[in-house]
Parts: structure tokens; C-alpha cells; sequence
């Protein structure tokens, strides 16, 4: 065989061989991409859910929501896997102890999804753009639209109420804080009894079923019982507070009349 047939055959195999791994190159970046942002996907999930729970325990903690100053500061990362800044929203309401707090609200002005929101968690995702509406952290009363390409979080106000142990006598929660109702002698005034209650969102009405005959709940603003009871008797008294979110509270009291 002549020396040049030798020498175009090397380079057949040479060029063939150069082509072969430029394939295999090719495919392995072809393949590298979509998995590098499904990392970046799956990180920023992580990294959401990780804001989230932080949130869930500080509010535990507090008794109300962290505002828009607060939150960056209480997260593990306020940036996702793109380094774009986390989006929180929230119901305002629930950041102040004196408009209820967590325990003592039964909704929100915040929707995402379903009524009765808490807060939301957002990322921009792989185009670095939130497109849910609002797109900037905040106090948000309304309907957030949800932006189809964002990662989000969000928790109901009932769920964060159950983690922060709202149902049981926990501080923040509508109460009636009177364990009995004073003894009366009848035919002698039953002078002005108060009621009390902490915890919803003040001011109170108070309304009251099954009281003796002469003894009257005079002012339903202040919780006043007075009168004069006619009858010697041992009725069963139900006494309710509402307060100014309509959320209601009753107990049950034996009020002898001697």
C-alpha cells in the first residue's frame, strides 16, 4: 500500500474520531443545561419552603406575622438559586397584636388561590422576573394573581391558627375571662356586674340568654348585668362576647338566686 493511502486512512479515522466526540459533547451539554435548571428549581423550592417555616415559627413565637422589614432578617436565605430577592405578601392585620394577630382573626383580606390567606412566598424563577401580582414584598388586601412561571409558597390562616396552637387557651384568642357570675338574693339589686374579655380584636358586644327574671344586661358595650331578681331560682346563664371581626365567644354559668 502507498504511504499516501496510509496517510488518507489516519485521517478518515482521525476526522471521524474528532467528529465522534464533538457528538458526545455536544449531547453531554445538551443534557448539562435542562439538569443545571432543575437544580436551580429545585434549590429555590427548598429555599422557599425553608422561608416559610421560618415565618410559621417566628409568628408561633410573636403571635403575629413579621412585616416586610422583618421578614429578610428572620430567613435562612432571602435570595433564590438566582440571587433574585424573595417576595413576601401578606395580610397587614395579622402583623399587629392589637388588630388580632394570628389567634385572634377568623379572616384575612389576603387571597391566593382560596379566601383567608396568610402569606404568601414568591420567586421570580429561571426568566428573574415575579410576575405574580404584586410583584414587590408588602401588605396586600385582595386577589394576588398568580404568575405562571413563579415559584410560590403559601399558607391559609386556619393552618398557621392549628401550628400556632390557636384552638387551645393560647394568648390572642377570643375569651370570656369571667369563671363564675356573683351570687343574687332576690328582691335585693344585683349591683352592676362587669363582664371581661381579652384576646380578638376589641371593642366587645356582649349579649346574654337565660337570665332570672328582673336581672338585665343594661349595656351591651361595657358587659353590665344589673336589676333586681324576683324569684329565688338557679338558671343556667349563657354569656357571649363578640368582637369587632365577628368572631363570638359564649360560657355557661349557674347563677343562684337565693
Amino acid at each position: 500500500m502507498k504511504k499516501s493511502d496510509s496517510k488518507g486512512f489516519a485521517l478518515f479515522f482521525l476526522i471521524a474520531a474528532i467528529l465522534v466526540v464533538s457528538a458526545l459533547i455536544g449531547a453531554g451539554i445538551t443534557m448539562i443545561g435542562p439538569r443545571v435548571i432543575k437544580a436551580k428549581y429545585d434549590r429555590t423550592g427548598e429555599i422557599l419552603t425553608a422561608a416559610m417555616q421560618s415565618v410559621i415559627s417566628w409568628s408561633v413565637q410573636n403571635g403575629q406575622l413579621p412585616d416586610a422589614a422583618t421578614f429578610p432578617s428572620i430567613i435562612p436565605s432571602a435570595v433564590d438559586d438566582w440571587g433574585r430577592p424573595l417576595v413576601y405578601i401578606y395580610d397587614d392585620n395579622l402583623t399587629n397584636s392589637t388588630t388580632g394577630g394570628i389567634c385572634g382573626r377568623q379572616n384575612t383580606a389576603l387571597s391566593y388561590g382560596a379566601n383567608n390567606t396568610a402569606f404568601i412566598i414568591v420567586s421570580g424563577a429561571e426568566d428573574l422576573t415575579v410576575n405574580t401580582a404584586p410583584s414587590a414584598s408588602g401588605a396586600f388586601a385582595g386577589t394576588v394573581a398568580s404568575g405562571t412561571a413563579d415559584i410560590v409558597r403559601f399558607i391559609s390562616l386556619e393552618d398557621l391558627k392549628n401550628q400556632a396552637g390557636c384552638f387551645g387557651f393560647t394568648t390572642g384568642v377570643l375569651k370570656i375571662l369571667n369563671n363564675e357570675l356573683p351570687d343574687a338574693v332576690s328582691g335585693t339589686p344585683y349591683n352592676n356586674v362587669r363582664l371581661y374579655a381579652d384576646g380578638g380584636v376589641p371593642p366587645y358586644v356582649w349579649s346574654a340568654t337565660g337570665l332570672p327574671t328582673g336581672l338585665n344586661l343594661i349595656d351591651s358595650n361595657s358587659g353590665t348585668l344589673s336589676g333586681t331578681p324576683t324569684t329565688p331560682d338557679s338558671p343556667s346563664v349563657t354569656i357571649t362576647a363578640t368582637d369587632a371581626t365577628g368572631s363570638s365567644v359564649s360560657r355557661s354559668y349557674t347563677l343562684n338566686v337565693f
